[in-house]
């Protein structure tokens, strides 16, 4: 059964792994295989201390049997989607980060997460919500799809070596998602 809890600063080493094995698991053969593989657990935690001490985003693990399984990391909207004011979004809230480890993919463990992700943000006012998954990244861009996520538009970001294309999906309102 999974459970899925607020993360704590005691649970930064396993979402570093979590985020490193997700990327691996996720992008292999879309960003450049020397970037993933120089991906340090030690600089992500590091990272992911800096975040969570910032405050501007609360993380939440997945746990099954008792293993960390993957995690979703949700704030306000700090890349709104293409077209929208970045001073009045026409999204509000935003999840930064869904990574799963490859073990536990097609579980329903990324649909509780997405689910557990969108409550959290309608608690906090934010009923329509967006994120960014890599164009490439067909496996992601259909779950996204399957949970009734619209495609706003596309930017190009850079990952090591590579411009990679972005696009952004959104729910105008957080009760449409399925799943």
């Amino acid at each position: 059964m999974t459970t899925i809890r607020k993360a704590t600063e005691k649970d930064i080493p396993a979402i570093a792994a979590l985020h490193i094995e997700g990327w691996k698991g996720a992008y292999g053969g879309i960003v450049d295989q020397a970037y993933l593989d120089s991906l340090s657990t030690e600089q992500r935690i590091k990272d992911w201390a800096g975040w969570m001490a910032a405050g501007e985003s609360d993380s939440f693990i997945a746990e099954e049997e008792g293993r960390p399984a993957g995690f979703v990391t949700v704030g306000r909207t700090k890349t709104p989607p293409p077209g929208s004011s970045p001073i009045r979004p026409s999204h509000s809230g935003e999840i930064y980060a869904l990574y799963l480890h490859p073990d536990f993919w097609r579980r329903g463990i990324g649909s509780a997460l997405l689910r557990h992700a969108a409550r959290e943000l309608k608690e906090r006012k934010h009923t329509a919500i967006c994120l960014w998954v890599l164009d490439a990244n067909a496996r992601g861009k259909a779950f996204y799809e399957k949970m009734g996520g619209q495609k706003l538009g596309g930017k190009m970001v850079e990952i090591g070596p590579s411009s990679l294309k972005e696009i952004c999906y959104g729910w105008r309102d957080t009760a449409a998602l399925r799943g």
